[in-house]
């Protein structure tokens, strides 16, 4: 008999696994590939946190908001709702990409929890990018991008799982690696969707620019990370979201700026 509810089951481990709320779902490995389609739905609901209470502020007229202090509870609330999972895996790629002159020693400095001044100064530039580009949105009263970003990002996650193989045979990497069902890949496009939505009702050209750049981000940071270690492990995806993340954030703001 037909599972009627496994995809719903999906959404929940895609939550449990990426975020702090608490999902008492089992998991089931033959699943992962299918669970990956729903990440763009967790960014969605992470941009949704921030993006909606600044669209409230802005539509009674509170818009002269401190734009260093927003970017940093932006930056607060989305490492603390994802438990620093991905600035963890941030952290560990820098180390093991700078640190390791063989693959398999750089898979091994990244199962080291402990971060080196690699992964430091990895953090500290991507928190200082994202913290630029956000305030700079604030400033100009343009909250959509934040959804956009938020969703396409983990959609970089959902191709390393989809497009990439394990670098090792444990972890989360091999955990979530595999072909995804059409369901699953409607699933990822449907949250994309949703998160472009805004964007494009109020700034179609900006929505097709931001598009194009937060999917090619998307496709190529795994890839690219990827082939330094050989494969993909959850360190791989977790730094793709951020890289791709913040670069979709600074181009955003650069948009902002100029247009």
């Amino acid at each position: 008999m037909a599972d009627r509810f496994k995809h719903t089951r999906d959404l929940r481990r895609a939550f449990g696994l990426l975020t702090v709320v608490p999902t008492p779902v089992e998991w089931i490995p033959e699943r992962g590939a299918q669970v990956a389609g729903w990440f763009t739905w967790v960014g969605f609901a992470l941009g949704l946190v921030v993006w909606a209470p600044l669209v409230v502020l802005d539509e009674v007229g509170i818009d002269r908001l401190p734009s260093g202090v927003v970017a940093a509870v932006v930056l607060a609330v989305w490492a603390g709702l994802t438990r620093m999972l991905h600035w963890d895996g941030l952290a560990d790629v820098a180390d093991g990409w700078w640190g390791g002159a063989t693959k398999q020693r750089r898979l091994e400095i990244m199962k080291d929890s402990s971060i080196g001044a690699f992964g430091a100064t990895a953090i500290a530039l991507v928190a200082l990018l994202e913290f630029s580009a956000l305030s700079t949105l604030v400033d100009f009263g343009w909250a959509s991008p934040l959804l956009w970003a938020a969703a396409v990002s983990r959609m970089a996650s959902t191709f390393g799982a989809w497009l990439g193989k394990p670098a090792r045979s444990d972890g989360l990497g091999a955990g979530i690696t595999g072909r995804p069902e059409l369901w699953a890949m409607l699933a990822a496009g449907l949250g994309l969707a949703l998160a472009i939505l805004p964007l494009a009702y109020r700034d179609p050209v900006a929505a097709i620019v931001l598009g194009v750049v937060g999917i090619v981000l998307a496709l190529g940071v795994p890839h690219v990370i990827s082939l330094r270690f050989g494969g993909v492990t959850g360190d791989v995806m977790g730094a793709s979201v951020l890289v791709t993340e913040a670069i979709v954030l600074a181009a955003a703001a650069f948009m902002a700026v100029v247009r």
